[in-house]
């Protein structure tokens, strides 16, 4: 494995000198503002596309046109060549996937946005959009009172965070498309100051931002292998909230707003590759109320121009993972497997052969779990 060491060495080098966090970029800063302007024109009877602004490229990232040094970064990860092997074959796909990467940041903003999204993750394919079509048509009940302010959600997590002696922390954050986002870079987790949540949906914010993503992340720092830490390939992220999703219904923290939002994100992809901003927004207002259809097409209309069709396609990846992992636990694989690192279904069984592969240190207390639960899943 030396030799993989060495390659996987001169990988990560280019790739720290380039842009590859998709979701810090892709974020809008003015989301606040343009949601109130787009509320007070629908009030009026009148269209408003949302002119959504973004966090600046690095200094050697030119919007429009590459700068001498990008242009060299680029020449030599392109360069780069890697063996047959199992092991080598995921960073031929970290290769891969960081060139891909950069071009979506680039084209933030650009006509290039939603082909460059599609390119990158993919896009849902019809069956999932009938099984979100399904489960928006069953009967809704009614939910938990939203009764916790953002500042109690922070204090409950910081609390949880410190018993199990993680140095991470939660902050709370003005200009969010999610209710809450986990930040490996920043060792934080952000809540939504904006939103109230109920005792369940604190709850799963514990078992999804904690206990799914945080876990993965500080498992994978502790192995001696990079990728590990990184992803390979845009696959480790469908897995990842497809467990996280799997986690709040066997711990019983997947509530039926829960899975129907999950469900909406996959049908806000669906339109807004077809339709403008404003005209999804409609769309979705026929199954979710004003307030939760504008934050799902605010997220699968970021990054775009929001007047004509396309997506940020992401978000497809939690229903579609959901039923990955589902059929990986009715195979009858334990889900403590995936938390070796960030790791894909379809990469376990390499990583699993990899040498000093250390044991996962924080895993979920999967005794309390009910497994049964799984079964009352629409999917």
């Amino acid at each position: 494995m030396d030799d993989f060491i060495e390659k996987e060495k001169a990988l990560f080098e280019i790739i720290d000198k380039l842009e590859t966090d998709i979701m810090k970029f892709v974020e809008p800063r003015n989301s606040l503002t343009q949601k109130a302007k787009f509320f007070k024109a629908l009030k009026k009877g009148l269209t408003y596309e949302p002119i959504f602004s973004y966090l600046p490229r690095n200094h050697i990232f030119a919007y429009f046109a590459l700068a001498p040094e990008y242009n060299s970064l680029l020449k030599n990860l392109q360069e780069l060549k890697f063996g047959n092997s199992e092991f080598e074959k995921l960073l031929k796909k970290k290769k891969s996937e960081t060139l891909k990467s950069v071009e979506l940041i680039r084209a933030i903003g650009t006509r290039s946005f939603p082909d460059k999204s599609k390119d990158y993750y993919g896009k849902p394919n019809i069956k999932l959009v009938k099984i979100a079509f399904e489960i928006l048509e069953e009967k809704q009940t009614v939910g938990e009172k939203k009764k916790y302010s953002s500042e109690k959600v922070a204090e409950y997590l910081q609390g949880e965070l410190d018993k199990r002696n993680i140095d991470w922390q939660i902050y709370l954050e003005e200009n969010m498309s999610a209710n809450a986002i986990t930040l490996p870079a920043e060792k934080s987790i952000k809540i939504n100051a904006n939103e109230t949540y109920s005792l369940q949906e604190m709850q799963r914010l514990l078992v999804h931002e904690v206990e799914t993503h945080l876990y993965r992340h500080i498992n994978a720092s502790a192995q001696p292998y990079r990728v590990l830490l990184e992803g390979a390939s845009p696959e480790w992220l469908q897995t990842e909230e497809g467990l996280a999703v799997i986690n709040e219904v066997v711990f019983g923290k997947c509530s039926q707003e829960t899975v129907r939002k999950y469900a909406g994100r996959v049908l806000a992809i669906h339109f807004a590759m077809k339709h403008s901003f404003f005209e999804t927004f409609k769309q979705l207002n026929d199954f979710f109320p004003a307030e939760q259809a504008y934050q799902l097409t605010q997220r699968a209309k970021r990054g775009c121009i929001t007047s004509e069709p396309g997506a940020f396609t992401k978000d497809y990846y939690y229903l579609q993972g959901a039923i990955l992992v589902k059929e990986f636990v009715e195979e009858g694989n334990s889900l403590k497997e995936l938390y070796y690192g960030k790791v894909a279904l379809s990469e376990l069984e390499t990583v699993k052969k990899a040498p000093i592969l250390k044991k996962p240190k924080y895993v979920p207390n999967y005794k309390k779990a009910d497994w049964q639960a799984l079964e009352k899943l629409p999917f």
